[in-house]
């Protein structure tokens, strides 16, 4: 579905361009969230415990910029982790002013077959694309959202 805005040639490129982006997003989404609800475990909270799965120990910081979450909104997420069990906050071994968020064994247990069927559902989802329609899809994200990165600062 294209704009009905009267614009400029450049105007209209930006604003259906957007368009299609966000609903590709929100569809996707969609089909994320909703394998999500049946594991009982939200968005975030899968990212969260996804991002301690593959790299391991991490300080709130820097989990919060990872998955692009306030810091606010980021302790609510690992304060419902920890009282399911999956996460455990612990002193930095090496920063006393910060706080180490570890999956449990638990956590780890939960999260290894969320995330297999996650990776199935995205992979599902992008198997529209050839591998360098996703190759380029993603180099195009990437500048974008990296140009947007620079230029906010």
């Amino acid at each position: 579905m294209s704009t009905h805005y009267n614009g400029s040639e450049t105007e209209k490129l930006v604003l259906n361009t957007w368009i299609k982006l966000n609903r590709a997003t929100v569809s996707i989404g969609h089909r994320l969230r909703k394998h999500l609800e049946k594991h009982e475990i939200t968005i975030t909270q899968f990212g969260v415990l996804e991002i301690l799965e593959h790299l391991g120990p991490l300080p709130l910081k820097t989990i919060g910029e990872k998955i692009l979450l306030s810091s606010s909104n980021l302790v609510t997420v690992v304060d419902n982790l920890e009282k399911s069990g999956m996460v455990v906050r612990q002193k930095h071994p090496k920063d006393r002013r910060a706080i180490l968020v570890t999956l449990t064994p638990e956590g780890q247990h939960i999260i290894k077959p969320i995330f297999q069927n996650h990776l199935d559902v995205l992979t599902k989802a992008f198997s529209i694309l050839d591998p360098e329609e996703q190759k380029t899809l993603g180099d195009l994200c990437k500048k974008l959202g990296t140009n947007q990165s620079i230029k906010d600062k």
